[in-house]
């Protein structure tokens, strides 16, 4: 932020003196009394403890009121006449600042002088940037004051308790601040306590208190936090209360119907909490005053209640993002004082009715994300008039946009349209000189995009033209010409030719699934805006530029044909999050420059030709959560971690088809936190959180990544990346060597791919702990030995299995899931043995004798059998399927091979003419080895 410097002094002289204009109108000039000395030397010192910034005050009228403040010199030095300085009339001393919106910046320290001011009543310091200092307990000595306005000011920290102790506040606004911690609970029972704000303050905690029927509080302001509990029936005792305003905490259970006693209310906003199924709402009879009554997410259902319209007053009604069914009723346009309808995200059906032309004071229009049906004319919403917000994407209705003739235009600053079977851009776009977000996305436009939308509006933000069927622009522009956008979305369509340069305020440009061509303009890196780039998934070529801005936070340049070597994006300072430049035929190593990447969250090079060593230091990125390098020319072995805190967010990480070499990573395997541990209750995607902020707005973009992998066998698109997802691709490589225990103890894993390596040993049962694990692919290795029963009998959720071409023997294990694999999963393995195979175990094949089948059971007598074995003890064990172990220890001996075909003869004499289905029975490992001595 740059620093403040007096470029208007005539202004303020002015202002000052119409400022003392105004006092000696309203006082005689006798009455008139100087501020006291040691409280001009406590404001003086105040100035200077602090600097003026022109970026620390968001309104933009805002100007330095302090800069007039001076001891000496052409403005007098009395206080009480310096800009936002209120004294009392009759004692001189200072009773009142009023700063807000002064350009004030740095921190408010305990020692400030402000604090000595003891005789102040009123104190605002709202809209101005005090660099995340806490608010000083210290304030607490302002013991007179009644009016307290720290919002939007840069404040942290906790709110301080010693607030509670100051009876005399009666209203008290901390709103839009950074207040963490909870909220002390007492300063709900200040005496006098009219107005309490501390809305916009994301992780500031608390409850709501039992109130009692004393409490006098007139508005209750705790939107965007992080309030929670249930709302208590007591809230019914606030009888003065006029505004409540509770939307996006985390209340939950019901709203209690005691609600409907505040008769006072005219604002009432309870959206975005986390209430349980709302039944009819009974208790809205009797707030006839509400003028605003916001019920949006509060998972309401059924038809919109009929009593809503008892409430005339009504300007504002928000039912948006519910479960509202039916069709809209036909009493809601009889109410006329609407500026704001919103019944967005429900499940309403029908026509829109042509009677929505009668709310003629309607401003904002939310009908998107229904079931809407049929033609609608767009003449029905242009004929309002004071009309700027209209929404009707994504239902099933077809808009008829015809040139308007009989009508003027409303001045409209927002549109989305997007899926209303459009087969044209609305002509009466053409003279929207307003508007500010344009939404036509998947629709049935084709041609060209008229040259004339770019600058329709100087106030244009946001256009989004995707999934349409456009195929070039007018006049083939090479730069878009425009003042004002920022957010661009032309993905998703036909358009050929070169890449246009986007506007230099833009902050989203979006061009990705078209059919460009050539290469990236160097010029691109004039916009120093820039933060979402995505050209993905068109054919353009040539090398990258080497200057990409370092305000990038997401660079999405995959499957193109792009060559070279990737530039050094990020020199020093860097804020890039995603860099995906799969797909492409980049070359050289990966740039050591993303070391200054510490938000780097996804990193995809995959199918290229970059050739290197495993790049080990990215191990040093906190944020790194998916790690893609598959089908490169990475080689050598991939090491060990030179600290233990490497890769401590790694969840993700794909290393197939290049010529590692070596054992298996072992020591980075032991460190793989992330993968340890599954976490259900974190089942949201990974999202690229882009922040915009300008001097009018400021808001957040979620952008979400797409990576490729090949899971359960065949290569798979992920669109979103679950925060759950975990994953290990070491496959197609050149790794020896055993397949580590310590697998075993990366519990959270849902893929694991080792395939196409040169693997021996035998496969580690520890393998069972990965009771998530969805793909395991162990499949042209060298894999020797038995296939654990504890996979069988532990992973429940594993959909593809393959074992495929090792050396692998012994039976298969069951268990529901291996029920569902077929042979593919088990060829290549000669010594297999067992369903799904036709090959039946040896020993099994004995035991399971057809019904009617009948051997000769007298070729060997029991004294041909040395130490006279116990038939009927052996029969025995065979109807559980058991073989004892006294059996095989004296008849498993290099001794006696002779033995094993007659003591199979003999079991079937002792079982002839017993009935019994074909079954099949497992043995444990020592039969088997009798039936491979066999």
């Amino acid at each position: 932020m740059g620093s403040y410097t007096i470029s208007n002094h005539v202004f303020l002289i002015l202002m000052h003196i119409l400022y003392a204009i105004a006092k000696s109108n309203v006082l005689p000039q006798a009455t008139v009394t100087l501020c006291h000395d040691h409280e001009r030397s406590a404001l003086l010192q105040f100035k200077q403890s602090l600097s003026l910034n022109k970026s620390a005050s968001y309104d933009p009228s805002a100007y330095p009121k302090t800069e007039s403040w001076k001891a000496s010199g052409e403005f007098s030095s009395d206080c009480c006449s310096w800009y936002g300085v209120e004294c009392d009339d009759t004692t001189g001393y200072v009773v009142g600042l009023h700063l807000g919106s002064s350009l004030l910046y740095g921190p408010l320290r305990s020692n400030s002088t402000i604090f000595s001011l003891v005789h102040l009543q009123t104190l605002n310091l709202a809209d101005n940037n005090f660099r995340t200092s806490p608010i000083p307990p210290e304030i607490a000595q302002l013991s007179s004051l009644i009016n307290l306005n720290l919002s939007l000011s840069g404040f942290s920290g906790q709110i301080p308790p010693q607030l509670s102790g100051m009876s005399n506040l009666t209203s008290i606004d901390l709103s839009t601040n950074k207040f963490c911690g909870g909220f002390p609970v007492a300063i709900f029972d200040l005496p006098a306590l009219l107005v309490l704000n501390v809305s916009g303050n994301k992780n500031l905690t608390g409850f709501l208190p039992e109130f009692n029927q004393t409490n006098s509080l007139t508005a209750l302001e705790l939107a965007s936090t992080k309030f929670s509990g249930n709302l208590p029936a007591a809230i019914g005792n606030l009888q003065s209360l006029a505004k409540l305003q509770l939307e996006e905490c985390l209340f939950s259970g019901s709203i209690p119907a005691s609600i409907g006693n505040l008769t006072e209310l005219t604002y009432l906003s309870l959206s975005s909490n986390m209430f349980t199924k709302q039944g009819k709402l009974i208790w809205l009879d009797r707030l006839i005053k509400l003028t605003v009554l916001s019920l949006e997410d509060t998972n309401l259902y059924g038809d919109i209640p009929p009593s809503l319209a008892n409430l005339t007053r009504l300007t504002t009604l928000s039912l948006g993002s519910n479960n509202f069914s039916g069709v809209i009723p036909l009493w809601l346009m009889n109410m006329t004082q609407l500026t704001t309808l919103s019944l967005h995200q429900n499940k309403l059906a029908g026509p829109i009715k042509s009677s929505f032309s009668q709310l003629k004071n309607l401003e904002s229009l939310y009908l998107h994300d229904n079931n809407l049906i049929g033609t609608v004319e767009a003449g029905i919403f242009l004929s309002l008039e004071k009309l700027t917000s209209l929404t009707l994407s994504y239902n099933k209705i077809t808009l008829l946009a015809h040139h308007p003739v009989n009508f003027t235009l409303p001045k409209l600053k927002m549109l989305q349209l997007s899926q209303c079977n459009l087969s044209e851009i609305p002509y009466f776009l053409k003279f929207q000189n307003s508007l500010e977000v344009l939404l036509l996305r998947g629709n049935n436009i084709h041609g060209e995009i008229p040259h004339w939308i770019w600058n329709a509006s100087d106030h244009l933000e946001t256009i989004d033209l995707s999934a349409n069927f456009l195929t070039a622009m007018k006049h083939n522009p090479m730069a878009l010409q425009s003042k004002s956008l920022i957010v661009i979305d032309i993905s998703n369509n036909m358009l050929k030719g070169n890449l246009p340069l986007p506007p230099p305020n833009t902050v989203q440009y979006i061009v990705s699934n078209n059919r460009l061509t050539g290469d990236i303009p160097p010029m691109i890196c004039d916009g120093k805006s820039i933060k979402i780039l995505d050209l993905s998934n068109n054919s353009m070529s040539g090398p990258l530029p080497q200057c990409l801005s370092s305000s990038l936070e997401a660079l999405i340049l995959q499957e193109n044909n792009f060559s070279g070597t990737v530039p050094q994006i990020c020199p020093s300072e860097c804020n890039l999050r995603v860099m995906d430049l799969s797909r492409n035929q980049l070359s050289g190593e990966v740039p050591k420059s993303l070391l200054n990447c510490n938000m780097l969250q996804i990193l995809d090079l995959s199918n290229n030709q970059m050739e290197q060593t495993f790049p080990n230091w990215l191990g040093n990125l906190p944020q790194l959560q998916v790690l893609l390098l598959r089908s490169n020319k990475f080689h050598g072995a991939v090491g060990s971690p030179r600290i233990h805190t490497e890769f401590p967010m790694l969840r993700i990480i794909d290393l197939s088809q290049n010529s590692f070499t070596g054992n298996l990573p072992l020591e980075y395997i032991k460190i793989w936190n992330a993968m340890k541990v599954f976490r259900p209750d974190i089942e949201m995607y990974i999202n690229t959180e882009v922040n915009f902020e300008n001097r009018r707005v400021q808001w957040t973009e979620s952008f979400q990544s797409s990576i490729i992998l090949t899971n359960k066998g065949v290569k798979r698109v992920y669109i979103k990346i679950l925060n759950t997802f975990t994953a290990v691709d070491l496959s197609s490589n050149k790794f020896t060597g055993k397949i580590p225990e310590h697998f075993g103890s990366l519990e959270a894993l849902r893929l694991l791919d080792l395939s196409n390596n040169e693997l021996m040993g035998p496969i580690p049962p520890s393998l069972g702990n990965l009771t998530q694990l969805e793909s395991l692919d162990l499949s042209h290795n060298k894999l020797s030995g038995f296939i654990p029963q504890e996979l069988a009998a532990q992973l429940n959720f594993l959909e593809f299995f393959n074992v495929s071409y090792n050396n692998l023997s012994g039976p298969i294990p069951q268990g529901l899931q291996f029920k569902t694999f077929d042979n593919n999963s088990y060829i290549g393995n000669s010594g297999l043995c067992g369903f799904p195979l036709s090959k039946i175990c040896g020993c099994v094949q004995s035991l399971a004798a057809d019904d009617d089948e009948e051997e000769d059971d007298n070729n060997i007598s029991d004294d041909q059998f040395p130490g006279g074995f116990d038939w009927v003890f052996i029969l025995s064990g065979l109807g559980s399927g058991l073989v004892t172990g006294f059996v095989m220890g004296n008849i498993l001996t290099d001794k006696h091979p002779w033995l094993i075909a007659g003591i199979a003869q003999k079991l079937r004499g002792k079982q002839k003419n017993m009935k019994r289905r074909k079954r099949q029975i497992i043995p444990d490992q020592t039969m088997v080895q009798v039936c491979n001595h066999k």
